[in-house]
């Protein structure tokens, strides 16, 4: 796998090389988003924990693009995404370039790898993303090893670690996609593999295939993932899969995953099924996810369920809302439910 990126990275270096002395020197622009959410919401477990809470919660980045495209048809972009938040953490989200012509897609940088960017990963018609904001509401129960804002990356591998991947071109609406990373995000040099935690040599590889027949739009894709670990941390890999129909303003789909944990017996399914609708200003989400973790003494699951609507205002201005519902029930732990609800406005520009 690592000798088939790289020797693809070296053959499109070499062609951008090849027609490249006319090309225009490519100028970033700015663009970004901004967004602010106010959630109330309850909690109940039968450890005796029980109250109602308020709070609120922004999410804004800038984001720096540019791109130009060389005399032998290359399109190089550059993409980089700032995190501009109040002690948001890392200073840049994501950092890339991409190459793209009649011979595909190449990424490289920090990003999610390019078969994750191929896969369904829920309806998202409606209002906040429920990987983001509805996730960080939901805080697990003591005692829990799963956190439903933390897990949702077990449908599928989304960590924007420093990768290198590739994107063939379409064919009659299939597409494959293979990535592969170094390290893990956390990791970013040489170290001691004996000693420190996280993963190595990490790839991926997928299918995908995205059509139109009599209006009716038609999505699958499959992938794979292999990680290996280091120090105490097992080798795991993921197999999923995803299928979506699409027609008039309607989406209906499911994805199913499997991630097993290699000598620890410890297994992690995942499931989803998501519905949607959009007609001009307007749009409605559900989304159900359902995560199982299952180890040699004891079972863990989350469900989760929720509904989202957005309004358009205006050119890049949505008001949203959604209501939601989380539970844990774990064999030898606490349970837990969450009821709670979230308001806002979200701008893009």
């Amino acid at each position: 796998m690592k000798k088939v990126l790289f020797g693809t990275t070296a053959l499109i270096a070499a062609a951008a090389f090849a027609g490249s002395a006319q090309a225009e020197k490519i100028k970033l622009g700015i663009g970004g988003k901004q967004e602010v959410w106010f959630g109330f919401g309850d909690v109940e477990d039968n450890a005796g924990e029980t109250y109602s809470s308020t709070g609120m919660q922004t999410d804004t980045e800038l984001y720096f693009t540019g791109s130009t495209t060389l005399d032998n048809g290359i399109t190089v972009k550059a993409v980089v995404q700032m995190e501009a938040d109040q002690g948001g953490g890392d200073d840049a989200d994501e950092t890339y370039i991409t190459m793209s012509g009649g011979f595909g897609a190449l990424q490289l940088g920090n990003r999610q790898d390019v078969v994750m960017n191929q896969s369904w990963g829920g309806s998202d018609q409606g209002g906040q993303d429920w990987d983001e904001a509805v996730g960080d509401w939901s805080p697990k129960p003591a005692g829990a090893d799963l956190e439903f804002g933390d897990t949702l990356s077990y449908s599928y591998y989304s960590s924007d670690d420093t990768s290198v991947g590739y994107t063939t071109p379409s064919f009659f609406g299939f597409s494959g996609a293979a990535s592969y990373a170094a390290n893990s995000n956390d990791r970013t040099k040489f170290g001691d593999w004996k000693t420190e935690g996280g993963y190595k040599d990490m790839y991926a590889v997928g299918l995908a295939f995205n059509n139109e027949f009599s209006g009716i739009g038609i999505h699958a894709d499959v992938g794979y993932w292999n990680h290996d670990g280091s120090a105490s941390t097992p080798d795991r890999d993921l197999i999923r899969g995803a299928a979506a129909l699409s027609y008039a303003g309607f989406e209906l789909g499911g994805a199913y995953g499997v991630w097993d944990h290699e000598g620890d017996d410890n297994t992690i399914d995942v499931w989803q099924v998501g519905a949607g609708y959009e007609n001009g200003p307007y749009g409605l989400d559900f989304n159900y996810t359902n995560i199982n973790n299952e180890l040699s003494s004891d079972d863990e699951d989350i469900d989760h369920f929720k509904v989202a609507g957005k309004y358009i205002l205006g050119p890049g201005i949505n008001l949203t809302a959604s209501v939601y519902h989380t539970a844990y029930d774990k064999d030898n732990g606490d349970d837990r439910d969450i009821t709670a609800g979230l308001m806002g406005v979200a701008l893009s520009f």
